[in-house]
Formats: C-alpha cells, sequence, structure tokens
C-alpha cells in the first residue's frame, strides 16, 4: 500500500535529516512530494482506477527499495565501510520518472473538494480533541422487524425438546445482525427463560474442536456480569488444545441439566455441524440453537421442519437504512433525496451494501456534486460485477477505494487478524502507531490519539464494527464483518501489504522474496515448524504477527527475520529469553509470553516503543522485577506492560542533567506495583496516560498521581482482596474530567 509505504518511509528519513552519516535529503524531498501526491487522487473515479493502481505500486516500491537502501547504509557504516553514491543516483532517477507519472495521473483526475478537510488527509486540532462516543441507534434492525419477532417466538415458545432454528441467507443480507439483535434483546438476558448463554463465530476453516472450544470460552451465565464467568472462559482457554472429543465431553457436561441458548453464527460445513451437535444435550426443558448459514443446504439438514430465509429489504426500508446511516438524525436533506434514492436502489436491498455505503455518504460533503460522484462510481461497480450475487463485492471495494490514503493501511491491517476476530483496541493502537504509516499530527497531539481517531473514523464509515465498550462507552475491542475482512485480505494480497498464513500446508504467493508482513493463524507444532521451513527465505519481513491462539507448549524455533519492526509473539511461549531478538535492531514492538526476567540486553533495542510480557502461568515476583534496570536508559518506550511486578530502582542510574526525564514519551505502564510510584519514579514518566497497579492485600497506599497531569485512566488491583477492609489511599483519589 504505497501511502502507508512513503508515510512509514518518510518518518525514518526525517531522523536522519540533521546527520550527515547518511545522504537522505533528495530522498527526503522527492517522497514528501510523492506524499503529496498521493494525497490529492483520492478518491479515485473508477475510470482512472487502472492508472492509480500503476502508480501505487511503481511508489510503494521505491519506497520499499529506499527502506532497503538506508538499512543496507546503516550496515555498512557499522563496519566502516564507504557508502556507494551508484544506487542512490539511480533511485533518484526513477523517482524523479514516477513524479511526472504521479502528475499525469494528478491532472487527469482534477482536483476535488468532496471531501471535509477534517476527514481527508490532514487532521484538525479540532478532530483530534472530539472524543468519539458509541450510539445505540447505530445498532437497531430495520427492515427486520417481523423476522425479529417471528424468531423470538421460536426462541421462546414451543415444545419443550432441543430446537435448532437456521437462519439463512445471501451473504450481507442481515443475519448475524438479526442474531445479535436477538442475543441481546433484553428477554434473552433473564434468568426466567434461560440460565445459560453462548455465542461463537465460525470461519471456512473452523474445526470441530475450534468450535467447541469456543462454545465453552464464551459461555455467560444469565444475570451475572461478564467477569463473573471469566473462570469458566478460562477453562475453555486452558481447554483448546485439547482433543474433540474431550472438549465436546466438558461441554455436555457444563449444558446439562440447564436450560441454555446457544447463537452458532455463519456454519459453512455440514460434517462439522453434525460433529458439534453431538455434544449439545436435548434436557427437555426449552433450550435452543440459533444457526446463521449461507449455505442453504446447511440450513435444511439442520432442521428440516423449521427454517427461516432472510429476504432483501423492500426499496423503503433500503432508504431508511441508508439514511440512518449516512445522517446523525437520520433525516436527508430534500435536495440529496433523488440521487440518494437511486444510490439505494443499486445496493440491492444487503443491509450490509447499504451500510457501508452510507458510512461512505456520512463522510462526504451534502453537495448534490459529491453524492452525483457517489452515484456514478456505485452504478460503474455493479456494471463491472460478473454475477449479480457479486455486486456487492463490487460496491464495498469502492467503499475502500474512497477512503483517504491515510486510513486504507489501517484497514488493511483487520485482514492480518483470523476470521471473526475480536481484536483489542488499545492493541490496534500500538501496532499502527509503531508500523509507522499513520501521519504526524501537527498539533501536541499523541500518535496514539491519531490512530484512535483513524479506528473511530473506520467505525463511523462502518468498516469496522464495535464489540464492546468500556465504562466511558469507548471502544474496548472491534471486529470486521467476514466479507469487509475479505477484501481487506484480497487487497493485502494484491498489494503485498500482508501475507497471513492460515492454513498447514499453504503456497507463498508470487513474489514472496519482496513480503514486507507476515501473519500466522495456526500455532500449534506442526504448523508452526511448517511455516518456519516455508518463510525462512523471506528476509524482507518488517511485521511478524502470530495471531492465532495462545500455545502452551515451548517454541522451539530460531525467529530469524533480521529487519523486523514489529514481532507479536505474545501468543508463544518461550523456556527461554530468545536471544536472537535482541539482536533485531531495527524492532519496535516486541510481545512474547516468558515466566523469566527480562535479560538486560534487551536494552541494545534502541528503537523499542512497545514491550509486552505475558506470564503463563502467572508468576508473581514480590519485591522484585522482571524487568532489567536498563530499561530506563529505553528512551524511545511508549508502552511498557507485563505480569505484576515492580520497576527496577532507580539507584545507580546515571542521569543527565539536560535532561533529567528518563522515559518522557511512556503513554502506559502495566502493571506495576503501587509502591513504585513514588515522587522520584513518576516524575520520570511525566506523560503517562494510563497507569495499572497493584498491591498484594489492603493497606495505606501511598500515590503522587498529581504529578501525571496527562494520566487519562488509572487501575488498581488488590491480589488478595479481603472482606471489609478497604485501601486507604494518601493523598485521596479524586476523578477529574479531561
Amino acid at each position: 500500500m504505497a501511502y502507508a509505504a512513503v508515510v512509514s518511509l518518510v518518518q525514518i528519513l526525517k531522523l536522519h535529516l540533521q546527520s550527515d552519516q547518511f545522504p537522505v535529503k533528495p530522498l527526503h524531498d522527492k517522497f514528501s512530494s510523492l506524499q503529496s501526491s498521493l494525497e490529492r487522487i483520492y478518491p479515485v473515479p473508477k475510470r482512472s482506477k487502472d492508472h492509480a493502481d500503476k502508480l501505487e505500486i511503481d511508489i510503494r516500491d521505491a519506497a520499499y527499495e529506499a527502506q532497503d537502501l538506508i538499512e543496507s547504509w546503516q550496515i555498512r557504516s557499522s563496519e566502516s565501510e564507504e557508502i556507494p553514491s551508484q544506487d542512490l543516483q539511480e533511485l533518484i532517477s526513477k523517482l524523479d520518472r514516477i513524479a511526472d507519472s504521479a502528475k499525469g495521473v494528478v491532472d487527469s483526475i482534477g482536483h476535488r473538494t468532496d471531501q471535509d478537510p477534517q476527514k481527508g488527509e490532514l487532521l484538525s486540532e479540532e478532530a483530534l480533541s472530539t472524543k468519539s462516543t458509541y450510539s445505540s441507534k447505530r445498532g437497531r434492525i430495520v427492515g427486520q422487524e417481523k423476522d425479529f419477532q417471528k424468531i423470538k417466538d421460536l426462541l421462546l415458545g414451543g415444545k419443550e425438546q432441543l430446537q435448532f432454528i437456521p437462519i439463512s441467507g445471501l451473504p450481507g443480507i442481515g443475519k448475524t445482525t438479526l442474531a445479535r439483535s436477538l442475543y441481546d434483546d433484553e428477554d434473552m438476558e433473564q434468568k426466567k427463560f434461560f440460565q445459560v448463554r453462548s455465542w461463537v463465530t465460525v470461519s471456512q476453516e473452523s474445526r470441530p474442536g475450534d468450535i467447541l472450544s469456543k462454545l465453552l470460552s464464551s459461555i455467560e451465565i444469565v444475570g451475572q456480569s461478564r467477569d463473573a464467568t471469566d473462570s469458566i472462559k478460562k477453562m475453555g482457554d486452558r481447554a483448546s488444545e485439547d482433543s474433540a472429543a474431550q472438549l465436546g465431553v466438558n461441554l455436555h457436561q457444563r449444558l446439562f441439566n440447564v436450560k441454555y441458548f446457544i447463537v452458532i453464527d455463519d456454519m459453512w460445513d455440514l460434517k462439522v455441524w453434525n460433529e458439534v451437535s453431538n455434544y449439545l444435550p436435548d434436557n427437555k426443558n426449552g433450550s435452543r440453537i440459533l444457526l446463521t448459514t449461507r449455505i442453504a443446504e446447511v440450513a435444511k439438514k439442520v432442521n428440516p421442519h423449521i427454517q427461516h430465509e432472510m429476504e432483501p429489504l423492500n426499496e423503503k426500508d433500503s432508504w431508511i437504512l441508508l439514511c440512518d446511516k449516512a445522517f446523525e438524525d437520520g433525516i436527508c436533506p430534500p435536495h440529496l433525496e433523488e440521487v440518494g434514492k437511486k444510490i439505494s436502489e443499486h445496493c440491492d436491498g444487503l443491509p450490509l451494501s447499504l451500510t457501508v455505503v452510507g458510512g461512505l455518504l456520512s463522510q462526504k460533503t451534502k453537495k448534490v456534486e459529491d453524492w452525483e460522484f457517489v452515484k456514478e462510481d456505485i452504478y460503474a461497480a455493479v456494471e463491472s460485477a460478473d454475477r449479480k450475487e457479486n455486486r456487492y463485492l463490487e460496491i464495498l471495494s469502492l467503499s475502500y477505494n474512497h477512503l483517504p490514503g491515510r486510513l486504507k493501511g489501517c484497514f488493511l491491517y483487520m485482514g492480518a487478524f483470523p476470521e471473526d476476530s475480536e481484536i483489542l483496541a488499545s492493541k490496534l493502537i500500538k501496532l499502527w502507531v509503531t508500523e509507522g504509516f499513520l501521519t504526524t499530527p501537527p498539533t501536541s497531539h499523541s500518535l496514539e490519539q491519531v490512530a484512535r481517531h483513524s479506528l473511530n473514523e473506520l467505525i463511523d464509515r462502518n468498516l469496522i464494527s464495535r464489540r464492546r465498550i468500556t465504562s466511558d462507552s469507548q471502544i474496548k475491542t472491534c471486529g470486521v464483518h467476514d466479507s469487509l475482512r475479505a477484501l481487506a485480505v484480497d487487497e493485502s494480497r494484491k498489494q503485498r501489504f500482508f501475507f497471513s498464513r492460515y492454513r498447514y500446508v499453504q503456497d507463498l504467493p508470487e513474489g514472496s522474496d519482496r513480503l514486507r508482513r507476515l501473519s500466522v493463524h495456526k500455532n500449534v507444532l506442526m504448523c508452526l515448524e511448517n511455516v518456519y521451513n516455508s518463510t525462512i527465505s523471506i528476509k524482507s519481513a518488517r511485521t511478524l504477527l502470530y495471531a492465532g491462539p495462545h500455545h502452551h507448549h515451548p517454541f522451539p524455533f530460531p525467529l530469524t527475520f533480521d529487519l523486523l519492526r514489529v514481532l507479536d509473539a505474545l501468543t508463544l511461549y518461550f523456556i527461554e529469553f530468545p536471544k536472537e531478538v535482541v539482536e533485531l535492531i531495527h524492532l519496535r514492538y516486541l510481545s512474547l509470553t516468558y515466566n523469566g526476567k527480562i535479560p538486560s540486553s534487551v536494552s541494545n533495542l534502541r528503537n523499542l516503543q512497545v514491550l509486552i510480557v505475558r506470564q503463563y502461568p502467572k508468576i508473581i515476583f514480590l519485591g522484585a522485577s522482571i524487568l532489567p534496570v536498563e530499561i530506563w536508559n529505553m528512551p524511545q518506550l511508549r508502552h511498557l506492560l507485563f505480569t505484576e511486578s515492580n520497576l527496577p530502582s532507580l539507584s545507580g542510574i546515571e542521569i543527565d542533567a539536560n535532561n533529567s526525564v528518563l522515559l518522557g514519551n511512556l503513554q502506559s505502564l502495566s502493571d506495576v506495583h503501587a509502591a513504585c510510584c513514588n515522587e522520584n519514579v513518576l516524575r520520570h514518566v511525566p506523560n503517562l496516560r494510563k497507569l495499572g497497579t497493584w498491591v498484594e492485600e489492603p493497606s495505606a497506599v501511598h500515590l503522587c498521581l498529581n504529578q501525571l497531569e496527562k494520566l487519562e485512566s488509572f487501575k488498581f488491583i488488590v491480589l488478595n482482596p479481603i472482606p471489609n477492609p478497604e485501601n486507604d489511599f494518601l493523598p485521596k483519589l479524586v476523578s477529574q474530567k479531561h
């Protein structure tokens, strides 16, 4: 993806501008100019897409070539070798030719004013300062009220025997939305109807064991909070590597003799369903299974007598849904009705298409010519579809093409995670920041705030969905519709943005020697070995994500991608700290599961911004720290997260009189013993926004939080709570709204 590659490169070049060591100014100036050109060609009309795509490929490849060149200079410099100028001159000549092509593409498209400046490439102070909150209106169903009531009656009435209720229909027709509306209905959350509930989403690659494990992990006891059922969830997590038969027995025992309600969303394979259904007991107490599928044959076999096939929305409901997504109040201005209804008609009554197009229109100005521009693109997209049932795919692709360049890389990143993943927003934000493809704000705001704003923009465009919300109505976890994820995966493949390994046996794509990002979805030994053997040749990888389930056996392979900037290995378990990691001098993001102390050599990672260490099983070093004292000499750190421990002592640390703050970039710190939060420590982390602390048992706690003027979130944990005694905070804590 050209824009992400250029922004990331320009940031690297800026670091070397003040140095005489590398001659980077010509590269910085030319790539900055190309960045400006890319910003001017979005959105690309469909008639010009081929030329724009060719330009993007040329710019992306040139950016990768420049990054490789700089890194080769760094190696030569460290070995006191002379830096050759021929490669630089050849690259500059290539950039001149690309700049001419860029000018031609920009001129052919023409200057457009269809976007609010705040929503284009540059973010204003006002945009970044606006706090987005969850609106329940956005989740309401439209045109499915009769479907809702019919299925609700089946769930709450009828026979006492266990019943399977299948919902079928085209992709994007609203099956999951309807099922979620039923699952979240207040009657379904009352103990008088059901005692236990569970929701599981299935992927095409899911096996019976995967589904059974997810069912165990997602069980909720009706009437209790999510936290109250954590022990059940952990049972499913721990059992994730058991055999399917053992998982089935565990599930059967958990559901036996209770009235349960289970949703299995997006079932693909009848054979898989038959194996899973064997473990769902018929307690003859009114338990119900609601199943969604896009395959009519699966629905018929699940229940030959009861099936609910969903139909597209009619013209009236399509228009209501489009307006609901395009306008804050759901009301279309009269001057946009004619063009808006034509757009609505071409969405074929599919709620997903209407929702995504509505999100696109919500970001446009309210000028007729700008909506006409979208209408013409939708007409062209629909006409280009090879089959009528594939029109929605072209419309989804159109919504991606209309994204500003600064959001495209963020959206494509969603394809790196397994289908139907529930992704922590905080993790996604850290990854986007360390990848380097977010534009630096021209204000006092942090890159994390830019990332959160980008996430909220993609949610407003209905390309990413909220899953869970925090107590102050901020997004906690998110996900993406499987059709939109398929779009992200397909575009990532075309643009060599990400390659995801999701099968045990899977060939590498053409041009794999130039891949920049890899994601592994199957964290089992046979897959990891296969992945290791087939990807060891990809020396160009800068990102490696292990995105599958937690792998509780020791990871036996070396991590030999020398140019890595992002290594997310939190789902892998290491008995010994991987020595090769501390040689990854470009590393910015490191997460892993490891039970020992972090070696002092981690301080060799001078560019590290994120360090996350998980322990499994959890081991708490009372009165000690898993971190080396050298952690205080890593000024680039922005996030430091680990299982409950102490911070290393500051004694013996040399502090420069001209720079008395050691970790001035640190944004979040968790979980550190409360005793460490004294005045001397906190003055070295003045820009903390999130702080997590803990104590062994209730006691008097001395905290100096008044030094942290930017603090937004504070967490306090008592490991061994005792009834009645309370923690006495000194001084008293007072909540303030920012």
